[in-house]
């Protein structure tokens, strides 16, 4: 388990070291880091040059002149030391960490509240407050909730809102009890009357799908237990259709429509939302996008996230490789091979639609998809993401064509397996056993429980 320590302790080791040992600042602190990292000691969220550079006054100072600006109600200098407040906090998580320490937090809060009409002020405020809390989201309580759906309910300017949004999705990330409090607190339908307005632009409507995937991550380690899938249901009930229709809206606008597949691919967590996307049109609209750009690399790992989600609906994975997906899907792995996240998702994508599906499968045989594959585990030998892929996918594909997946193995794919195999161990093992198993090639399968010979009788 990572050990970490407070600012003041790290302090108290560098003061120590001056004055005990008459080192200078420099070799106060250059000791103090080797004692800790000797002991296993994170220092990620340590300030550790705070004596030489002053920071602690800089931080502190301007916390300080915000509240006196609070206090004597006057903004005339507000602006510029949050930006000067926001280039500390930009610098690093440890910075960020000790402003909050200082009362950063509740100060910016208190600020926003006491400027409510001067949206200069507020624009400023939600951007130092961004800074602040980006990978430091367990300063946000209830008080800042309020806030963050009062200035939502009442804004008008859209830049005002684009820079609350940017924070909302901040609070979301890697937080689980975050995501739950702004959740309940009524935002979806909030954030859903933003996709629903004629006039909304589309760079309101990329910051308010990027807001809903942060309310369906299920990314925080501290909790076992998210609500990931709850909060993916009830938008997905309330906002598939809405999604869809901007697809067709803003078919000319890549980043919208880029943003609206992965939102979908984010939402479509049932049987019956994958029915839903395809009877609105979001099939048909996905192969126009894989085929209308097809040098676009971020367009098409959106595009592929998406088939791979709508996949989870037998009906329409049947749908998707009957519509022409699969030459579209190999073809997209083979042009962008040097975009491993492209490769990675179009890997899955094959592994999804041809699960339990040998007429699906056979379709990629018959795309090339076999040698794609194979070209693709040598060119990534050392990404365990995309052979993980790549192995389930070879499975899925020869697992019920037995005749089909002699393909495979014509073109070298024992070597490949056993290479990786070699190279990764353990992480990849299950994975490229199973493969070699599922093809038909020899391999040693580890019994995982055995029985230990023991009689029983029947004492009745």
């Amino acid at each position: 388990m990572v050990r970490v320590i407070s600012q003041e302790t790290y302090d108290e080791v560098v003061n120590e070291n001056i004055e005990q040992f008459s080192m200078t600042p420099e070799e106060a602190i250059e000791d103090a880091v080797k004692q800790f990292e000797a002991q296993g000691v994170d220092l990620s969220n340590i300030m550790k040059d705070l004596m030489l550079t002053d920071g602690n006054d800089l931080i502190a100072g301007y916390v300080n002149q915000l509240n006196v600006a609070i206090q004597d109600k006057s903004y005339e200098n507000v602006s510029q030391t949050l930006d000067k407040l926001r280039n500390e906090l930009d610098k690093d998580v440890a910075h960020r960490m000790y402003a909050g320490n200082k009362g950063a937090y509740k100060t910016l809060i208190k600020l926003m509240k006491s400027f409510p009409n001067n949206n200069t002020v507020i624009r400023s405020a939600l951007k130092t407050m961004t800074s602040l809390m980006t990978g430091n989201p367990d300063l946000l309580n209830d008080e800042g909730v309020a806030l963050q759906i009062h200035i939502l309910d009442r804004c008008t300017d859209i830049s005002t809102l684009q820079y609350l949004l940017h924070w909302i999705r901040e609070c979301c990330i890697k937080h689980e009890f975050n995501r739950q409090s702004i959740f309940n607190a009524d935002i979806f339908n909030k954030l859903k009357k933003i996709l629903m307005r004629e006039d909304a632009s589309g760079s309101e409507l990329r910051d308010a799908c990027a807001v809903i995937r942060a309310l369906v991550l299920d990314d925080d380690i501290r909790h076992e237990y998210g609500k990931a899938h709850e909060h993916a249901s009830v938008i997905a009930r309330g906002a598939l259709s809405v999604l869809t229709g901007l697809m067709s809206r803003f078919k000319k606008d890549k980043g919208v429509v880029g943003d609206v597949m992965i939102t979908l691919a984010a939402l479509i967590v049932r049987n019956e939302f994958c029915q839903e996307v395809e009877d609105a049109g979001g099939l048909k609209f996905v192969i126009d996008v894989m085929v209308d750009y097809p040098d676009s690399e971020k367009l098409n790992w959106q595009a592929l996230k998406l088939l791979k989600a709508l996949a989870g609906n037998d009906a329409v994975k049947s749908h998707i490789v009957i519509s022409g997906c699969a030459p579209l899907i190999v073809s997209a792995i083979s042009r962008m091979k040097d975009s491993e996240c492209v490769v990675s998702a179009g890997l899955a994508c094959i592994s999804a639609l041809t699960l339990k599906c040998p007429s699906n499968a056979g379709v990629f045989y018959d795309c090339g998809a076999a040698l794609v594959i194979i070209d693709a585990m040598k060119a990534y030998s050392k990404s365990v993401n995309v052979l993980k892929q790549a192995a389930w996918a070879i499975r899925n594909m020869s697992v019920r064509n037995k005749a089909e997946c002699q393909e495979f193995i014509a073109y070298g794919i024992e070597d490949v397996l056993r290479t990786a195999l070699k190279q990764h161990g353990p992480k990849l093992e299950s994975d490229m056993k199973a493969a070699l198993r599922d093809l038909g090639l020899k391999v040693e399968l580890k019994e995982r429980w055995t029985g230990q010979g023991v009689s029983m009788s029947n004492s009745n």
